[in-house]
């Protein structure tokens, strides 16, 4: 590995003008937050006299130079340098707000690239799915919504930092930046090389997490292949990153792993078990010569505190298996296929997006019970064919088994492992295996019934809630695609007995309801006001007036709603904790005739 490294300033790093650095497409998008920028403002402000600091390094994949424009793809340091641009630019604007344009001039000079005759280019240079976005942000366009909040935010961040600076105060922390401030900057001429550099570099900054170390892995393996195949995985990767945007891209490679492997893996795995997987897969994999590092995974620790299941171990027979993929020799492109047409697949179930309106709106009640789980499970079906209609019956099973799961606090492991070894089944025709598998870990009616009645709907389940409350009116419809209020956005969850009592302001607003649930009330409140009794779903704004009934003044906006399960409280003379009880007895009743068993 030939690597030529090089202590330079800002002003260095940006002021050749036949240099030019590229993010390029498979490169995440820009992810640092309010901490990381106040850090590296704070850095560059507490430099001291002559001192120096040091930002970090930079990797970045260079061909010996040549006249015209050299383009140095970034392989690492896309985070640093962005953030550094940012600030040049924001205070670039600045400088010309306050009439200083000989000196915006120098700053928009180290912000492009020009080589002789040719034309202005930007410095830093984004092919990621970002660049647009930062067009935009640079010119404060703001006429479409932004898809990457992080950039948004940078760019509001350092532009009020820099709006509430004196142009003296501006001027030296520029003239820091600019000259105080040392990046390295490790120069690497062999893709494969730049790649596995990227690996051992600790940098300031986000740590690297999974996705960042697999596409190196990925991508660095590729170049050892063949140009070729460095540039499949380049397309490849950047469009999986288009297929897995607004998602959690470490949970897609978890799932992606348990459904090839069939069993579960923690978080801890999933970059052990990667290389292990491309090891076993990949034909071309079996020339390198450091193959027989990956062929064994080291056990680790649970980082979720709970204790590992092994998928492998479970007491359910899956019948109808095909043969495990992992065991199967494919040429690297073909890998590369499989991976995207996966994160394809995941993203769509993630954020609701099929081409199937049905499959949709199971899709939304399984994120809404939190079904996570089955995310591994799911796209191991969509990848291997399954049909439409035998995958939205697969989905009324899986919502209403992870449901009373859920409701009845069963082992979150136990269910993950599950699904991990469902992956075994064959995707063509899942039904019975899956009936079967849910069947053996589903809990009774009897528990399920008790359970649903008790269960405290708190604020990070309250989701659950609503989708249980939704379904509960659908039933009592009669009806589903004509229920379109159901599903909308101004549609929430609604405590009967609210959620705060006690204060002045809270009988102001709701009326005084510890006089009216009478002794005891305050203690318990707690007990009773997040069970699904005391629950209903309500449209728009609900407007009472306080009362020396409260429940009273809240049947008359009730009374205006268009759903069954609100009108019925209309019916009711009094609404206390006793009441509670009995509403919720009722329907749990109905939430084991909607969700039986497998």
């Amino acid at each position: 590995m030939i690597i030529t490294p090089a202590a330079l300033s800002i002003n260095q790093i940006f002021g050749s003008n036949n240099e030019q650095y590229v993010i390029p497409t498979y490169q995440r998008r820009y992810s640092w937050k309010d901490r990381q920028i106040w850090e590296l403002i704070d850095d560059i402000k507490l430099i001291e006299n002559a001192d120096t600091h040091l930002l970090g390094s930079i990797v970045c994949l260079a061909s010996h130079h040549t006249a015209g424009l050299n383009k140095l793809e970034l392989v690492d340091g896309q985070q640093r340098l962005t953030t550094v641009s940012i600030l040049l630019e924001c205070i670039r604007q600045r400088l010309l707000e306050k009439g200083e344009a000989d000196e915006a001039a120098e700053v928009a000079r180290l912000l492009t690239a020009k080589p002789m005759g040719g034309k202005p280019v930007r410095k830093v240079s984004l092919d990621s799915i970002d660049s647009d976005e930062f067009d935009r942000l640079v010119l404060n366009d703001e006429t479409k919504e932004f898809k990457n909040l992080q950039l948004k935010s940078a760019f509001e961040t350092i532009r009020k930092w820099i709006a509430s600076q004196s142009l003296k105060d501006l001027g030296i922390f520029l003239y820091r930046l600019q000259n105080q401030a040392i990046v390295i900057r490790l120069d690497v001429g062999e893709a494969k090389d730049a790649f596995k550099l990227f690996e051992t570099i600790n940098n300031r900054g986000l740590r690297l997490s999974p996705t960042d170390i697999i596409k190196n892995f990925l991508l660095g393996n590729a170049a050892r292949f063949s140009d070729e195949s460095l540039q499949a995985a380049r397309k490849s990767w950047a469009a999986l990153i288009l297929n897995l945007d607004g998602t959690n891209s470490d949970a897609f490679f978890r799932y992606y792993l348990m459904s090839l492997e069939q069993t579960r893996l923690t978080a801890a795995n999933v970059v052990p078990v990667f290389k292990k997987v491309f090891m076993e897969r990949v034909a071309e994999a079996s020339a390198l010569p450091e193959r027989h590092l990956y062929t064994e995974v080291e056990e680790s620790e649970d980082t979720d505190g709970e204790e590992l299941v092994d998928a492998r171990q479970g007491t359910v027979e899956i019948l109808d298996s095909t043969k495990s993929a992992k065991t199967t020799k494919v040429e690297f492109t073909t890998f590369l296929s499989e991976l995207v047409l996966r994160a394809k697949h995941y993203g769509e179930l993630v954020l609701v997006k099929t081409t199937d309106e049905k499959t949709n709106r199971h899709l939304r009640n399984l994120k809404m019970i939190k079904a996570v789980q089955t995310y591994g499970f799911l796209m191991h079906l969509r990848a291997g064919g399954c049909q439409d209609k035998v995958f939205l019956e697969v989905l009324r099973l899986t919502e209403s088994f992870v449901l009373r799961r859920h409701i009845c606090r069963e082992r979150s492991n136990e269910t993950e492992a599950l699904f991990a070894r469902l992956c075994s089944v064959n995707p063509r025709n899942p039904g019975e295996a899956t009936r079967k598998a849910y069947r053996e870990l589903c809990p009774s009616d009897e528990k399920f019934r008790t359970e649903f009645s008790e269960t405290k709907f708190t604020g990070t389940v309250i989701d659950r809630a609503r989708f249980c409350l939704e379904q509960i009116e659908l039933s009592k419809q009669g009806q589903f695609d004509e229920l379109n209020v159901l599903g909308a956005a101004e549609v929430h969850v609604e405590h009967i007995i609210p959620q705060k009592i006690k204060s002045k302001k809270d009988r102001d607003e709701f009326g005084d309801w510890i006089t009216y649930l009478g002794e005891g009330a305050e203690a318990k409140h707690p007990q009773y006001v997040s069970r699904i009794g005391n629950l209903t779903i309500f449209s728009g704004p609900l407007n009472i007036a306080a009362s020396n009934n409260p429940f009273a003044a809240k049947k008359a906006a009730y009374r205006k709603s268009a759903l069954k399960i609100t009108q019925d409280l209309v019916g009711k003379p009094h609404f206390r904790f006793i009441e509670v009880t009995q509403r919720s007895g009722e329907l749990a009743d109905l939430a084991v005739a909607i969700w039986p068993l497998p």
